[in-house]
């Protein structure tokens, strides 16, 4: 067989010289080559097909694929692998039938295609609008994944842009689009966890009344893990838990990226799920509470997000006791902006303590416009140990210079005890600093306090 090269399109030959002898190369057919390779029984192989050969082999799994009308390969022409090579189903594939077209209650095939996944396995949805009309009932170890989650929506991103995410129906009015049950109740087990879910969207926009959540876990639920997922305009909560009959809820899930965009009441509902991880997750527009996080002992989050919160942007709050697995919060380089309420408001009780490190605040306590109401950028209202290290607060008005300046103060203080604030720059439109009540042990240490709007320059720096 003559050796052949790749090179250019027009090259027909090459010769090279080794001394006193001549070898000639030929171009390689790309076409001939990939005729051979599809049509080949040995992946191997080197015998071409003929076109006669090839018109059979369109369209079917392992051959020549044909794109359908919203160019995308059909799943029943994926090459048929057994699960030792692939885990994933896709919802699209026989015998699901899920079509994703934006009008199709896809509620059942979707379901089908969770159940028969098994532990480790993977559900796939291929690019479309997957509609449901009821709760899809996550079993351990399934993991869900998209093609693509829409993180925010923006100049030239419509809402119907970037179709690839599950959509409720407008009958869906109740209950939650995903449920995750830890409960011996028959159907679920005693113990639930370990669902994964990635590059996906939930969408609520088209439920104009009720109270559906997108994510709703009960129970002994464990170690979820979410990444890349966004939930948007829900009728009532982006993410919920709560307890089952025996008191129990979930705990130690960990959330990377997730966005909850214009809930209609909270964003993130979180108690006491002990271990709780959130990185780079953010609250937009949520009506009430963006980040309501209560008796989550070993929390942490990091480089989170609330901004145009009806109420608080992130509040702590609850009984965070004094049990064996106590504990409080870890709050690193997380923003507020634009916040209803108070930006970060922390009024639970206990003696474990917060730790709050580079907290940026502006622009929070809006209270429906005017301002005023005496919201803070990080108000700290009850009797757990607060340690703050590099805190900001920045007055302001909406984007467009419209509403009053707010918040009134950078830091509310008020009836709490062992506060500790170390290097801080706090500006409000009545004052910097606002203390209240009964105070116990508070220490602000090299504070910078500035009152009025975000012009004024009548800056006071405390004592090193």
């Amino acid at each position: 067989m003559i050796p052949s090269f790749w090179g250019p399109e027009a090259a027909e030959k090459l010769w090279i010289t080794f001394g006193v002898s001549r070898v000639a190369l030929v171009a390689t057919d790309v076409g001939e080559r990939l005729a051979a390779h599809v049509a080949a029984p040995d992946p191997h192989g080197s015998q071409a097909a003929s076109a006669a050969e090839l018109a059979a082999l369109r369209g079917t799994p392992g051959g020549l694929a044909t794109l359908d009308d919203r160019g995308r390969v059909p799943a029943d022409q994926l090459p048929v692998l057994t699960p030792k090579f692939l885990d994933w189903i896709a919802v699209t594939a026989a015998p699901y039938g899920a079509t994703g077209d934006g009008v199709t209650d896809d509620t059942a095939a979707i379901q089908a295609a969770i159940n028969a996944a098994g532990i480790g396995g993977v559900v796939y949805f291929p690019r479309g609008v997957y509609c449901i009309s009821a709760p899809l009932d996550l079993p351990r170890g399934v993991t869900l994944t998209g093609s693509h989650s829409n993180l925010m929506v923006g100049p030239g991103m419509g809402k119907t842009d970037y179709p690839c995410y599950i959509q409720a129906l407008p009958s869906f009015t109740t209950g939650a689009m995903i449920t995750i049950i830890g409960e011996a109740d028959g159907t679920h087990p005693a113990i639930n966890g370990e669902q994964r879910l990635y590059n996906i969207m939930l969408d609520g926009s088209q439920v104009k009344s009720g109270n559906l959540d997108g994510i709703y876990a009960k129970g002994n639920v464990q170690n979820v893990v979410l990444r890349d997922v966004c939930i948007r305009d829900m009728p009532n909560n982006g993410i919920i838990t709560g307890r089952n009959t025996a008191g129990e809820l979930p705990y130690s899930w960990r959330l990377h990226s997730v966005m909850v965009d214009n809930s209609h009441s909270n964003g993130y509902v979180f108690e006491r799920n002990t271990d709780l991880t959130m990185i780079d997750c953010q609250a937009i527009g949520c009506w009430a509470v963006g980040f309501k996080i209560s008796n989550c002992a070993n929390s942490t989050f990091i480089g989170c997000r609330a901004e145009w919160t009806g109420s608080h942007g992130m509040h702590f709050t609850g009984a965070w006791g004094n049990w064996p697995g106590s504990g409080s919060a870890t709050v690193s380089a997380c923003s507020t902006d634009r916040c209803g309420q108070d930006g970060v408001r922390i009024d639970a009780t206990g003696n474990g303590p917060f730790i709050i490190n580079a907290l940026m605040t502006r622009r929070d306590g809006r209270n429906g416009g005017p301002g005023g109401g005496k919201f803070a950028g990080l108000a700290l209202l009850n009797r757990a140990p607060v340690v703050v290290t590099g805190l900001t607060c920045y007055v302001g008005t909406d984007d467009a210079g419209t509403a009053g300046t707010s918040p009134e103060y950078g830091l509310r203080v008020a009836s709490a005890r062992d506060v500790t604030v170390v290097g801080a720059y706090l500006h409000g439109a009545t004052a910097g600093v606002l203390q209240e009540g009964t105070t116990e042990r508070i220490r602000l240490t090299a504070i910078t306090t500035v009152a009025g709007n975000n012009y004024a320059e009548n800056r006071v720096q405390s004592a090193a």
